[in-house]
């Protein structure tokens, strides 16, 4: 992610330990191929969830006949879905297919170069500082299908420099894929959170992604090729004291809702990529991320009005950190699910538009539960749920 001094991004675990050893190629064989699309399916967790309602409510199935039906039908369907999906499942052939990716200093970007590399893509790594950690370690493992340079999606000049090696390399074939995952992430309530730092975010991950997106669009119509940007489920859900943001990740939400329907007479995909509980995997939530984040909420206990912290109460900020600090402990410990889901989206012929990703280290992601029933319950409901989950009490 975009790295930034002092805030709290997603530049603190520059190489996340589970792509230190070589990643499965799994384009190698098709049973692994096939393996990768059911995973990445069964990411929603509907045979879990069906499992567990069936053990908990057998009697009661068995007692109303009409409502087995309705779910063994639904498992049915399921299963024929899973079926198709894995029958009808091309990849394309990555050979000469160019990937540029942003962010690649760590967390995400820095994993999915390692695996797209590994599956025989031209990457194209952009980093922030190519003499980071994360972009070293690439450049160690660098062939010629692997390059590194230094991309600063925010510098109008970076960007263009980049689209002028990218047709360079490119030739007349194009670009087959943009992957935007550059991006940083702030925490405060809207109150007590500063209007720079919005236009910080905004300016990062909204206007940041555009200006690359704009400048990579003429060579991705030329590939009829794709664009696959990480949002995140904070892009549908909008948790307390992440306002500024959601701003960023609802925004890109609706700029790849026009982009998709705009490219679509060029043949060119739009997808998204929503990531739920993977905090720690990609470092935000381990112990230099909470440090930062410490840090960040020390600024704006020394920023903000007296008579708006005495408002909220002392021990406010104090809450928010151990809560957050217990979210540490319930979050994804690999990111293994969301780079097959980017893999995925970057490689299948007919890859999904919208790619909602379950993390956690339990059964079930409870964020993303919330997001799937959220068309389904009254307003307070949904929202004293969110509460209940995210929101530290007041005074």
């Amino acid at each position: 992610m975009h790295n930034d001094s002092g805030r709290i991004s997603d530049v603190v675990n520059p190489v996340p330990k589970v792509y230190d050893k070589p990643t499965p190629r799994i384009m190698d064989i098709v049973r692994n191929i096939k393996s990768m699309s059911l995973n990445q399916f069964l990411s929603l967790q509907v045979f879990e969830g069906v499992y567990v309602l069936a053990l908990a409510f057998l009697p009661f199935l068995l007692a109303f006949r009409v409502v087995a039906y309705i779910i063994l039908a639904g498992i049915a369907l399921t299963t024929i879905v899973i079926g198709y999906r894995l029958l009808t499942l091309r990849l394309v052939n990555p050979e000469g297919k160019v990937v540029l990716i942003t962010g690649c200093d760590s967390g995400f970007g820095n994993a999915c170069a390692r695996r797209l590399n590994a599956d025989g893509y031209t990457v194209v790594a952009g980093c922030l500082d190519d003499q980071s950690e994360g972009a070293q370690c690439l450049q160690e493992i660098a062939t010629g299908h692997l390059s590194v340079i230094k991309l600063d999606i925010t510098d109008a000049q970076s960007v263009q420099s980049c689209a002028t090696k990218l047709q360079t390399l490119c030739g007349g074939h194009g670009l087959w894929c943009l992957l935007n995952n550059a991006g940083v992430c702030s925490f405060g309530d809207v109150e007590l959170s500063s209007l720079e730092t919005y236009r910080h975010i905004m300016e990062v991950n909204v206007f940041g992604t555009l200006k690359i997106t704009k400048a990579c669009l003429p060579l991705l119509r030329v590939a009829k090729g794709r664009v696959v940007t990480m949002t995140g489920s904070t892009g549908l859900l909008a948790p307390p004291g992440y306002s500024a943001f959601s701003m960023s990740q609802f925004s890109l939400e609706a700029m790849c809702d026009s982009l998709r329907a705009e490219m679509s007479p060029f043949n060119v995909k739009v997808i998204t990529v929503r990531p739920g509980n993977f905090f720690g995997a990609t470092g935000m939530l381990n112990r230099t991320g909470m440090e930062r984040l410490q840090n960040s909420l020390e600024d704006i206990r020394k920023t903000s009005n007296e008579e708006v912290l005495s408002a909220y109460g002392e021990k406010f900020l104090d809450r928010q950190y151990s809560q957050l600090s217990e979210l540490s402990k319930s979050t994804a410990g690999s990111l293994a699910k969301v780079i097959d889901a980017i893999e995925d989206a970057v490689g299948n012929t007919k890859p999904y538009s919208q790619y909602l990703v379950d993390g956690g280290n339990q059964l079930l992601d409870v964020g993303n539960i919330l997001i799937r029933l959220r068309p389904f319950l009254p307003t307070s409901l949904h929202d004293y749920l969110v509460s209940k989950l995210y929101q530290s009490k007041i005074n």
